[in-house]
Protein backbone atom coordinates (compact mmCIF):
# COMPACT_ATOMS: atom_id res chain seq x y z
CA UNK A 1 0.00 0.00 0.00
CA UNK A 2 1.59 3.46 -0.59
CA UNK A 3 1.67 5.94 2.14
CA UNK A 4 3.66 9.18 2.43
CA UNK A 5 5.10 9.85 5.51
CA UNK A 6 4.82 13.22 7.06
CA UNK A 7 5.95 15.07 9.94
CA UNK A 8 4.09 14.67 13.19
CA UNK A 9 1.68 17.30 13.35
CA UNK A 10 -1.38 18.76 15.34
CA UNK A 11 -4.12 17.24 13.18
CA UNK A 12 -2.45 13.82 13.70
CA UNK A 13 -3.26 14.28 17.64
CA UNK A 14 -6.55 12.29 17.48
CA UNK A 15 -5.53 9.57 15.36
CA UNK A 16 -2.20 9.14 16.77
CA UNK A 17 -3.66 9.09 20.04
CA UNK A 18 -6.39 6.49 19.00
CA UNK A 19 -3.75 4.41 17.28
CA UNK A 20 -1.69 3.94 20.13
CA UNK A 21 -4.48 3.07 22.17
CA UNK A 22 -5.55 0.56 20.41
CA UNK A 23 -2.61 -1.27 21.33
CA UNK A 24 -2.92 -0.26 24.92
CA UNK A 25 -6.41 -1.80 25.37
CA UNK A 26 -5.61 -5.33 23.05
CA UNK A 27 -2.59 -6.60 24.55
CA UNK A 28 0.65 -5.89 25.25
CA UNK A 29 2.24 -4.08 22.33
CA UNK A 30 1.89 -0.64 23.85
CA UNK A 31 2.88 -0.70 27.66
CA UNK A 32 0.47 1.54 29.65
CA UNK A 33 -2.14 -0.13 31.92
CA UNK A 34 -4.93 2.46 31.01
CA UNK A 35 -5.60 4.18 27.47
CA UNK A 36 -3.77 7.85 27.52
CA UNK A 37 -5.88 11.07 26.92
CA UNK A 38 -5.14 12.97 23.37
CA UNK A 39 -3.15 15.40 25.24
CA UNK A 40 -0.20 12.93 25.66
CA UNK A 41 0.52 13.38 21.93
CA UNK A 42 2.61 16.42 23.41
CA UNK A 43 4.29 14.00 25.23
CA UNK A 44 4.86 12.25 22.01
CA UNK A 45 6.21 15.56 20.49
CA UNK A 46 8.71 16.43 23.17
CA UNK A 47 10.21 12.80 23.28
CA UNK A 48 10.73 13.35 19.64
CA UNK A 49 12.31 16.51 19.37
CA UNK A 50 15.55 16.42 17.24
CA UNK A 51 14.89 12.82 16.40
CA UNK A 52 13.05 11.43 13.59
CA UNK A 53 9.31 11.40 13.96
CA UNK A 54 6.94 10.24 11.02
CA UNK A 55 3.10 9.56 10.32
CA UNK A 56 2.38 7.48 7.85
CA UNK A 57 -0.85 9.05 5.50
CA UNK A 58 -3.10 7.20 2.81
CA UNK A 59 -3.69 8.88 -0.36
CA UNK A 60 -7.38 10.06 0.93
CA UNK A 61 -5.30 11.53 4.50
CA UNK A 62 -6.13 8.64 6.92
CA UNK A 63 -3.23 8.07 9.40
CA UNK A 64 -2.08 4.35 8.84
CA UNK A 65 0.21 4.49 11.41
CA UNK A 66 3.63 6.27 12.46
CA UNK A 67 6.95 5.73 13.88
CA UNK A 68 9.78 7.44 15.88
CA UNK A 69 13.05 7.89 17.07
CA UNK A 70 13.88 9.44 20.79
CA UNK A 71 16.63 9.14 23.54
CA UNK A 72 17.56 5.95 24.89
CA UNK A 73 19.22 7.61 28.00
CA UNK A 74 19.01 11.42 28.14
CA UNK A 75 23.02 11.45 29.45
CA UNK A 76 25.16 12.33 26.70
CA UNK A 77 27.34 9.41 26.64
CA UNK A 78 24.38 7.76 25.38
CA UNK A 79 23.23 10.18 22.51
CA UNK A 80 24.41 7.69 19.69
CA UNK A 81 21.37 5.04 21.36
CA UNK A 82 18.00 6.16 20.18
CA UNK A 83 15.17 3.88 20.61
CA UNK A 84 12.91 3.10 18.19
CA UNK A 85 8.39 3.11 18.35
CA UNK A 86 6.29 2.41 15.72
CA UNK A 87 2.47 1.63 15.66
CA UNK A 88 0.04 0.61 12.46
CA UNK A 89 -3.73 0.82 13.05
CA UNK A 90 -4.61 -3.10 12.56
CA UNK A 91 -6.69 -2.65 8.97
CA UNK A 92 -2.86 -1.66 7.75
CA UNK A 93 -0.69 -4.64 9.25
CA UNK A 94 0.82 -6.60 7.00
CA UNK A 95 0.89 -4.01 3.52
CA UNK A 96 4.59 -3.27 4.02
CA UNK A 97 4.02 0.14 5.68
CA UNK A 98 6.13 -1.16 9.05
CA UNK A 99 8.73 -1.25 6.85
CA UNK A 100 8.24 1.92 4.99
CA UNK A 101 8.51 3.91 8.31
CA UNK A 102 11.52 1.77 9.97
CA UNK A 103 14.15 2.14 6.78
CA UNK A 104 13.55 6.51 6.87
CA UNK A 105 14.03 6.31 10.75
CA UNK A 106 17.60 3.94 10.05
CA UNK A 107 18.56 5.98 7.22
CA UNK A 108 17.91 9.10 9.17
CA UNK A 109 19.58 7.96 12.34
CA UNK A 110 23.47 8.45 11.18
CA UNK A 111 22.41 12.26 10.03
CA UNK A 112 21.51 12.66 13.94
CA UNK A 113 24.22 11.02 15.20
CA UNK A 114 22.90 7.69 15.90
CA UNK A 115 24.95 4.41 15.28
CA UNK A 116 22.72 2.09 17.77
CA UNK A 117 19.16 1.47 17.38
CA UNK A 118 16.97 -0.79 20.38
CA UNK A 119 13.35 -1.80 19.92
CA UNK A 120 11.92 -2.16 23.78
CA UNK A 121 9.00 -5.67 22.85
CA UNK A 122 6.85 -7.17 25.50
CA UNK A 123 7.57 -11.00 24.40
CA UNK A 124 4.02 -12.14 24.10
CA UNK A 125 4.67 -9.38 20.42
CA UNK A 126 5.93 -12.52 18.53
CA UNK A 127 5.41 -11.04 15.29
CA UNK A 128 7.15 -7.53 16.34
CA UNK A 129 10.04 -9.59 17.68
CA UNK A 130 10.04 -11.97 14.04
CA UNK A 131 9.67 -8.09 12.34
CA UNK A 132 12.57 -6.67 13.87
CA UNK A 133 14.83 -9.66 13.49
CA UNK A 134 13.77 -9.62 9.74
CA UNK A 135 15.08 -6.47 9.61
CA UNK A 136 18.60 -7.21 11.31
CA UNK A 137 17.66 -6.62 14.65
CA UNK A 138 18.78 -8.88 17.27
CA UNK A 139 18.17 -10.08 20.61
CA UNK A 140 20.66 -8.30 22.99
CA UNK A 141 18.06 -8.59 26.14
CA UNK A 142 15.67 -10.06 28.08
CA UNK A 143 13.89 -8.60 31.07
CA UNK A 144 12.48 -11.42 33.15
CA UNK A 145 8.21 -10.48 34.18
CA UNK A 146 9.92 -6.77 33.92
CA UNK A 147 6.28 -5.70 32.66
CA UNK A 148 3.02 -5.95 34.97
CA UNK A 149 -0.09 -5.18 33.05
CA UNK A 150 -3.86 -6.34 32.82
CA UNK A 151 -2.84 -8.52 36.38
CA UNK A 152 -0.13 -10.87 33.71
CA UNK A 153 3.90 -10.31 34.14
CA UNK A 154 5.51 -10.66 31.15
CA UNK A 155 9.40 -10.35 29.65
CA UNK A 156 10.65 -7.66 27.69
CA UNK A 157 12.69 -8.45 24.90
CA UNK A 158 15.20 -6.01 24.10
CA UNK A 159 16.50 -5.89 20.20
CA UNK A 160 19.57 -3.74 18.74
CA UNK A 161 20.54 -3.00 15.74
CA UNK A 162 24.00 -1.34 14.73
CA UNK A 163 24.33 0.97 11.65
CA UNK A 164 27.17 1.28 9.95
Amino acid sequence: MEVVLVPFGEKHRKPLIDIFNHYVTEGFAAYPENPLPYEAFDLFRKMTAGYPAYAAETANGALAGFGFLHAHNPMPTFSHVAEISYFLSPEYCRMGIGSKILDRLLAEAPGKGIVTVLASISAPNEPSISFHARHGFVECGRFKSALRKKGTAVDVVWMQRMLG
